[in-house]
């Protein structure tokens, strides 16, 4: 059994965050502006391409993920959360549940 996965999220003031359970392949959003909430769920139910960079930042492979497969898979298409959404990965706050 894998550590569940979390990452703090934000939009506007409203702080949530993003679990993904390794074992599932679930992902979960928590986000009180539910319209925003959609958006990210649509965002991570879909697959993606991803550019990534090979022998030099000059030299890019693309590739098609779907984010619920692997950790890696997900944390890669978070990088473009920003911008397909409005909403932000805030990668160095820690997720404190109560």
């Amino acid at each position: 059994m894998e550590e569940l996965f979390r990452v703090a999220i934000h939009y506007a003031n409203d702080c949530g965050y993003i679990e993904y359970d390794p074992d599932t392949r679930k992902i979960k959003v928590i986000l009180g502006n539910s319209a925003k909430r959609g958006e990210v769920e649509a965002f991570l139910s879909r697959n993606h391409v991803i550019r990534v960079a090979q022998q030099t930042l000059r030299d890019f492979k693309e590739s098609i993920g779907f984010p619920p497969d692997n950790l890696g898979t997900l944390q890669m298409v978070l990088t473009k959360l920003w911008e397909d959404t409005g909403v932000f990965v805030d990668w160095s706050r820690p997720v404190v549940l109560p």
